[in-house]
C-alpha cells in the first residue's frame, strides 16, 4: 500500500480520521482479503515513518480488536525514526517479488512516478483515480505495462468503502 492517508490507513493530522473512514478502506480491505487467502505479505510506505507507530495502534485497535483478531502485521517503509523520504516507495517496491502488486494512494502528481518504478520491475499497480495528469503520461503507463507484462487499474473511489 503506497500511502498513509486517510482512505489508506484513516490516519489524518495525528489521529483517527472523524470521517466515515476512521479504520481506513484500503488497509481495511488487504487484511480482509489476507485473512481469506486472497493476499500474502502486506506493507505500507509513506513519507514520514514517524507516523507508523500510531497507525499501527489505530489498525490494531479499530481492526484486529473489532473484527475477531484480524491480523494487521505490515512491513513500514521509512522506519519509524525517519522523518521524511519522498523515496521510500522504492525500498518497499523492490522488496516486493516480480508479479507482485502494489497500490497507490498518494497525490494526484506522484502517481505517474511511482506508477512507473513498480512497472518497469514487474509489478502489477491499482492506482486511485486521477491515474496520471496528461493523455501523455497515461499513454507512457499503458506503454510500459505492456512491456513488462502487467496489470494496471485506476480505481475509483468508494468501490470498496465498507457499507
Amino acid at each position: 500500500m503506497v500511502g498513509t492517508g486517510e482512505y489508506t490507513t484513516g490516519y489524518v493530522a495525528g489521529h483517527a480520521s472523524r470521517s466515515d473512514k476512521t479504520k481506513g478502506v484500503v488497509g481495511l480491505v488487504m487484511f480482509d482479503l489476507r485473512r481469506r487467502g486472497k493476499v500474502g505479505t502486506i506493507g505500507c510506505v509513506g513519507t514520514n515513518g514517524t507516523k507508523f507507530p500510531a497507525i499501527r495502534d489505530l489498525f490494531e485497535e479499530n481492526i484486529s480488536k473489532v473484527y475477531n483478531n484480524v491480523d494487521v502485521s505490515m512491513s513500514t517503509w521509512p522506519a519509524d525514526d525517519v522523518h521524511r523520504d519522498v523515496e521510500a516507495y522504492k525500498q518497499a517496491i523492490d522488496s516486493l517479488p516480480r508479479g507482485g502488486a502494489i497500490t497507490i494512494f498518494t497525490p494526484d502528481p506522484t502517481h505517474y512516478e511511482i506508477a512507473m518504478y513498480a512497472i518497469e520491475r514487474g509489478i502489477h499497480v491499482m492506482i486511485t483515480k486521477p491515474m496520471v495528469m496528461t493523455v501523455e503520461a497515461h499513454k507512457r503507463i499503458i506503454e510500459a505495462a505492456r512491456k513488462n507484462g502487467v496489470y494496471v487499474q485506476v480505481e475509483v473511489h468508494k468501490r470498496y468503502d465498507p457499507v
